[in-house]
């Protein structure tokens, strides 16, 4: 390739790399992207009321994090381990995303109508206006995997379902999740908090 050649193969790459760059941007931008900052207080402030209480509230925030990076890294067709004896590999979906900003704003104006905002209601409202949302969804359980269903069943089964829950369930260090050597599994798991109990 002679000098000429070479300067506009460079030329035309310098014009082409923005571009490519934008479009690598747009599409990073997910349905978790589209929940505002309200929307996230608003998650936060209900996340003390489904979560458990003794996480404390950074703990909370820490779960809600957890699920809202879940969201942001959520990727549709990614394949799925298949059950026992079930030959069919299952992909992932569409992002269940799509109406969590709308369900969030739902709870928040049943909270203003009730007095305020929905963390500064006595306990009982918020169970009220939680109980409202899931029968008007059709929540009966807590699905397996966050299914769009309702922002707060997904993010409940998000918490429930991961490794810390399990844990503190049993109040020792399982790591149900994560990556344990083989020999890991023949040992008593170390208790939760230096073995002094929750």
């Amino acid at each position: 390739m002679n000098r000429r050649a070479l300067l506009q193969w460079l030329a035309s790459g310098a014009v082409t790399l923005p571009v490519w760059r934008a479009d690598l941007s747009a599409a990073a931008l997910t349905q978790a992207d589209l929940l505002s900052t309200g929307h996230v207080f608003v998650l936060r402030d209900v996340a003390s009321t489904v979560l458990p209480s003794v996480l404390g509230a950074k703990g909370q925030d820490e779960a809600v994090d957890n699920f809202l990076r879940w969201l942001r890294d959520y990727r549709e067709g990614v394949p799925l381990s298949h059950g026992y004896g079930e030959p069919r590999l299952v992909r992932t979906g569409p992002s269940p995303a799509s109406g969590y900003g709308t369900q969030i704003a739902a709870l928040q104006m049943a909270a203003t109508e009730r007095g305020g905002r929905f963390g500064a209601l006595p306990l009982p409202a918020r169970r009220a206006i939680l109980d409202e949302a899931f029968a008007q969804a059709g929540i009966q359980s807590l699905p397996s995997r966050p299914d769009g269903q309702h922002i707060i069943a997904d993010l409940m089964a998000h918490y429930f379902r991961s490794s810390a829950a399990n844990d503190l369930c049993y109040n020792v260090r399982i790591g149900r999740h994560t990556f344990r050597a083989i020999r890991v599994t023949t040992v008593r798991p170390v208790p939760l908090n230096g073995g002094r109990g929750l």
